[in-house]
């Protein structure tokens, strides 16, 4: 698996972007043109947003963590040494993070299935996310100075 690694890690930043960037965009951008724009439009651009996320972002969201997962497991064969190092103990925090944000994404999913997904849960979800997603962002770089 080691001879896959760069293609790994091209998979695991193409998806991390795309899931990232979304969220962000989401939080910083889209929220604040509920002030804006009338609802009825803003409900027609969210339902079109949300359509288009439920049909690509599992498929993103699975190739990011079978990638990560894969790449943890290439540093860090059956997880032996992850607390003996700077490294490990940040992948270690990194991967909580991920948890957390597969908890919410999967939470997000079964809501909408079910029909219990309100505003307000919806907003919590996507804040909770959005501060995971950066909290992952600042130690992946973080770990460039390693």
């Amino acid at each position: 698996m080691a001879d896959h690694y760069p293609l790994l890690l091209t998979a695991h930043l193409l998806c991390a972007m795309t899931f990232g960037g979304a969220v962000i965009f989401e939080v910083l951008i889209l929220e604040s043109l509920h002030r804006r724009l009338p609802p009825e439009t803003m409900h027609a651009v969210e339902t079109g947003i949300v359509l288009r996320a439920r049909k690509l972002m599992p498929w993103v969201v699975g190739l990011l963590f079978v990638s990560g997962l894969a790449m943890l497991h290439v540093r860090f064969p059956h997880f032996a040494g992850l607390g003996d190092s700077t490294l490990g103990r940040l992948l270690t925090v990194k991967v909580g993070l991920a948890g957390i944000v597969l908890a919410c994404f999967v939470t997000a999913l079964t809501l909408f299935a079910l029909g219990g997904m309100t505003p307000a849960r919806f907003t919590l979800i996507h804040r909770a996310v959005f501060t995971c997603v950066v909290s992952i962002t600042v130690l992946a770089k973080a770990m460039f100075f390693l």
